[in-house]
């Protein structure tokens, strides 16, 4: 499963960095439509503050899966792997609390703007739950991580096994 959803993680952040790149074209664009020749797309500015949020939510499982959270490694190595496991299962537990908020927020967010039927205060009148839909999903994709990584973090405590979680391989590709 986790080999699973580290590739999963590969692949959507190559299609965030894919959209990340469309929206800084188009924002260039944009800049030079509107000095030269006082043209505008209209509304990219507010596509791209979208992609920005919805990238941001479904590329953090990938930041996870190759260490790339703030992490204190110089004390981590220095413990047993006994304290390792207990640490990992720590941090793990730590970041669970905070996504699970912040996705229960965001799922807050998702519901208000579908209940309300909720535009866009801009020229291209967005319906809000849109955006907010996939933003909301890419929080839930990275607790469903989270959750898998937990429960691995405290098998590895039970059964006392090699520690997975610090030897996550990099070699997944999309």
């Amino acid at each position: 499963m986790i080999k699973i959803l580290e590739k999963s993680s590969v692949c959507i952040v190559y299609l965030c960095g894919i959209l990340l790149f469309v929206c800084a074209f188009l924002t260039a664009i944009e800049v030079i439509l509107r000095k030269f020749f006082l043209i505008s797309f209209g509304g990219i500015d507010e596509i791209s503050s979208y992609i920005l949020a919805i990238t941001v939510s479904w590329s953090i499982a990938y930041v996870l899966f190759e260490k790339m959270h703030i992490r204190i490694d110089i004390l981590y190595h220095k413990f047993s792997k006994k304290i390792q496991y207990f640490l990992d299962f720590f941090a793990m537990l730590m970041n669970f609390v905070f996504i699970a908020l912040i996705t229960y927020y965001a799922y807050e967010v998702f519901i208000y703007s579908w209940d309300k039927n909720s535009l866009a205060n801009t020229p291209l009148g967005t319906p809000l739950w849109i955006p907010e839909l996939l933003w909301f999903a890419g929080f839930g994709f990275f607790l469903f991580v989270i959750c898998i990584l937990l429960y691995k973090s405290f098998e590895n405590i039970v059964s006392k096994r090699k520690n997975e979680l610090s030897t996550i391989k990099k070699e997944t590709e999309c």
